[in-house]
C-alpha cells in the first residue's frame, strides 16, 4: 500500500465519508427487473464490487421520472415505491463499508419511446440522428415538473440510507441537451446564452440541495468538453463549474463526450488506443476553478498513473467502471500488494457495445459478470486428472478455473507460445492492449500451478496413454478458402499477422473484421492494399467488430490509402492475379500477394478420434464453432464448472 498512499487513503470532505479515494463509476447493466427494482442479480453484482473495497459506488443511472427512462431494466427513483429497493441496494453495499450514490438521471431525447409510450421531452424539438424520433419541445410548465423529479428522487435516495446522490449532467442526457447550442435552440429563459443553457442544470441543483438539507453530498457529472461539431468547450463548462459549486454541488464528477452516436460515445468510453487519462486534464482544469473536490475518470488503467493523478493534485478522486467488470476485487487486491494478480480491463468495450445492442453488460474477460453466484469457483468434490488441449484464451481459462477447483491439470499447446488467435489479434493497429489479457492468463496458471507442455500437440494416442479422466478440448479453428487456389504468394490473413512478407501491392479477399484490420495493418506498413468484398458499401464492412472500435475504423477509411471494391466476386485465383466480377464485368487484377480473409473452420479432427476413449470431453470456443473470445472464455470458464 506504501506506493499508493494517496489512492488508499481515507477521504473527509464535501460530506463524503470514504476509506480510500477510488470511485466504482456507474455502469448500467440491465440486471434489474423490468419494473424498475432490485432484484437478486444486481445486488450480487453490486455485493462482489463493494467486496473490492472501493470507497464509494456509484449506481447506474436511475431515472427521476417515467418520463426520462432509457432503457426497460434499470433500478427507478420516480416513486415512494421505489424506497425499498434502494434501501436494499445501500444495504448490499454498506455490508462490505463502501459508500453508495445514487446517479439521478433524465435521458431527454435519448428516452426510449418504446419504454415510456410517447414521445420524448428535449430542450428543442432536434432528433439525436436519422432514424431517431422528433422530440417534443419541453414545455415550462415540465421543465419545472423534471425539476422536482430530481428532487424528489433525491429525497427517496436519503430516505433509503444511500450515502449520496449524483446529477447526471453530462453524456448526451436531458441536462446536457440544455447545456449544449447543439440541441438546445430555445428562445426562452432556459436557451440561448451560456448563462440561459446553464439555467436548468442550476435550478435542479439548487432544489436538490433544498430537499436534502446541507450536508448530504451532491455530486455532479460534467461532460467538461462535447467533442461534437458546434458543441460547447472546456472554457464554458469551466464557468459552469463554479456556478454547479455556488448552487449546492458537493463534488464536480469531471467527464466528458456524448452518447448521442457511436462516434461521440467513444469519447465517454475512450476505447484501448485511446489516451490514457483521457480526461485528467479536464478534470485537472476543473479543479483549478472550484473549491468543492474534484472527480477525474476516463482510462485511468494503472495504479501508477492514479497515484500520480492524485498526488500531484489533478483530482480528489479517481473513478473507474469497466475495470470493476475484469476484475471487482482489484482494489483489494492493490491493497494487498497482489497487484499482478489483478485482471486487467483491455478497454475493447466488448461490455458498452453489449449495452448500445441494449442486451445485459458483460465482459469478454470475466464470465462471471451478471452470474455472480451462479459462477462461483467452489473447490471439486472429487479431484480429477484434467487436460486441456489448447492454449489460446479458452484453454488458458479453463485450465486456470480447472487448477483453481483444485483438479490436476495439464495443458497441451502444439506452438512454442501460449495465446492461440489472441497473439494475432493484438498485432493489427490500436490493438496491443489485448496482450494484457494473455499475459495475466498466462501468470495465473503459472501461479495455480497448470503442467504447460509447449511445443506438444494433444494426439488421440498419448492422451489415450495418459488416461484424463477429463478432455477440455480447445484446439480453435483454421483459416479457409472460399475458392481453390494455391501458391506462395498466396497467403491467409493469419500467417501475414505472424510475420510473412507480402511485397508491396497485395489484395484481400474478405470484407469481415480479419479481412479489414489486414488491410490497415500492411496499408500501415506501406502496402497498396485493396481488399475485394461481396459486402454492398462500406456500411456493412466488418459486421463482426464492437460497435465503437468499427465506427472509429470506418471513419478512418476514406483518408486511407486502402481501395476497396464492394459487390465484387472472386472467380478466379491464378499465381500473381485475381479474376474479379464486379457490376457484370470482369477484370484481372495483378498483385504480389493475395491474402485470404474468408473465415475459418473448427478444428475437430480429434474429437471423433476420442470418442468413448475419455470419460468426460468438452469442447469450447472455436473448436465449436468458431466465434470470438469472448465465447471462447466464457465457455473455458464453464467447462471448467462442469468437471
Amino acid at each position: 500500500m506504501g506506493r499508493y498512499e494517496t489512492i488508499f487513503s481515507p477521504f473527509t470532505r464535501g460530506g463524503l465519508n470514504l476509506k480510500n479515494r477510488i470511485v466504482m463509476a456507474a455502469l448500467n447493466n440491465n440486471f434489474s427487473t423490468e419494473q424498475g427494482t432490485a432484484n437478486d442479480r444486481i445486488i450480487a453484482f453490486l455485493k462482489e464490487r463493494a467486496k473490492g473495497e472501493p470507497g464509494l459506488i456509484i449506481s447506474e443511472a436511475s431515472p427521476v421520472s417515467l418520463l426520462g427512462r432509457h432503457r426497460v431494466r434499470c433500478i427507478c427513483a420516480y416513486d415512494d415505491s421505489f424506497i425499498p429497493s434502494l434501501r436494499r441496494l445501500a444495504m448490499a453495499v454498506h455490508a462490505y463499508g463502501s459508500a453508495f450514490a445514487l446517479q439521478l438521471h433524465h435521458a431527454g431525447r435519448m428516452t426510449n419511446p418504446e419504454v415510456i409510450g410517447t414521445s420524448p421531452l428535449a430542450p428543442s424539438p432536434i432528433p439525436r440522428g436519422p432514424g431517431f424520433p422528433v422530440p417534443k419541445e419541453i414545455s415550462l410548465k415540465e421543465i419545472q415538473e423534471t425539476i422536482a423529479d430530481f428532487a424528489a428522487a433525491a429525497r427517496r435516495a436519503k430516505q433509503a440510507g444511500l450515502d449520496a446522490v449524483e446529477i447526471h449532467g453530462g453524456h448526451g442526457y436531458l441536462i446536457q441537451q440544455f447545456l449544449s447550442p447543439t440541441t438546445n435552440k430555445r428562445h426562452d429563459a432556459y436557451g440561448g446564452n451560456s448563462e440561459n443553457r446553464l439555467r436548468f442544470a442550476l435550478e435542479v441543483v439548487q432544489r436538490v440541495r433544498g430537499e436534502v438539507g446541507n450536508s448530504f453530498p451532491i455530486l455532479f457529472r460534467l461532460s467538461a468538453k462535447e467533442f461534437i461539431k458546434g458543441g460547447y468547450d472546456l472554457e464554458e463548462a469551466l464557468d459552469w463549474a463554479v456556478e454547479l459549486e455556488r448552487a449546492g454541488a458537493s463534488v464536480i464528477d469531471v467527464s466528458g463526450g456524448s452518447n448521442e452516436s457511436l462516434l461521440s460515445s467513444v469519447h465517454v468510453i475512450p476505447p484501448m488506443f485511446f489516451p490514457n487519462a483521457y480526461h485528467v486534464p479536464l478534470a485537472a482544469a476543473v479543479k483549478k476553478v472550484v473549491q468543492v473536490p474534484v472527480i477525474a475518470v476516463g482510462r485511468l488503467d494503472s495504479l501508477e498513473l492514479m497515484e500520480r493523478v492524485l498526488s500531484d493534485g489533478q483530482a480528489d478522486l479517481v473513478a473507474v467502471g469497466r475495470p470493476f467488470l475484469a476484475d471487482p476485487h482489484w482494489p483489494a487486491k492493490a491493497a494487498r500488494g497482489e497487484e499482478d494478480r489483478i485482471r486487467p480491463c483491455v478497454y475493447c468495450n466488448y461490455c458498452i457495445w453489449r449495452l448500445f445492442q441494449q442486451q445485459d453488460i458483460t465482459c469478454f474477460q470475466n464470465a462471471a459478470v451478471g452470474q455472480e453466484e451462479e459462477c462461483r469457483v467452489h473447490p471439486a468434490k472429487k479431484v480429477k486428472k484434467v487436460f486441456v488441449i489448447g492454449g489460446g484464451p479458452g484453454g488458458l481459462e479453463a485450465a486456470r478455473v480447472a487448477r483453481k477447483r483444485g483438479h490436476q491439470v495439464t495443458l497441451f499447446e502444439k506452438g512454442p507460445r501460449l495465446g492461440g488467435q489472441m497473439l494475432l489479434a493484438s498485432i493489427p493497429p490500436r490493438k496491443q492492449t489485448l496482450l494484457k489479457a494473455i499475459e495475466w492468463l498466462t501468470r495465473e496458471i503459472e501461479r495455480e500451478g497448470v503442467k504447460v507442455r509447449l511445443n506438444t500437440e494433444g494426439t488421440a494416442e498419448s492422451i489415450e496413454r495418459e488416461k484424463p479422466d477429463a478432455v477440455i478440448m480447445a484446439t480453435g479453428a483454421s483459416p479457409v478458402a472460399r475458392i481453390a487456389c494455391s501458391g506462395p504468394n498466396i497467403l491467409t490473413a493469419w500467417e501475414v499477422l505472424a510475420g510473412r512478407e507480402v511485397g508491396k501491392r497485395v489484395l484481400v479477399l474478405g470484407g469481415g473484421m480479419v479481412g479489414i484490420e489486414t488491410a490497415e495493418f500492411l496499408s500501415e506498413k506501406g502496402c497498396q492494399v485493396t481488399v475485394i468484398t461481396s459486402r454492398e458499401g462500406p456500411e456493412k464492412l466488418a459486421p463482426d467488430m464492437e460497435g465503437t472500435t468499427r465506427a472509429l475504423l470506418l471513419e478512418r477509411l476514406p483518408a486511407s490509402k486502402i481501395s476497396l471494391m464492394f459487390s465484387a466476386k472472386v472467380v478466379e485465383v491464378c499465381e500473381g492475379q485475381v479474376l474479379v466480377s464486379q457490376g457484370g464485368k470482369e477484370q484481372w487484377l495483378k498483385t504480389e500477394a493475395i491474402i485470404l480473409a474468408q473465415g475459418s473452420r473448427a478444428n475437430q479432427d480429434l474429437l471423433p478420434a476420442l470418442g468413448g476413449k475419455v470419460p468426460q470431453i468438452l469442447s469450447i470456443g472455436d473448436c465449436r464453432e468458431p466465434r470470438s473470445a469472448k465465447e471462447a472464455i466464457h465457455e473455458g470458464f464453464t467447462a471448467a464448472l462442469q468437471i
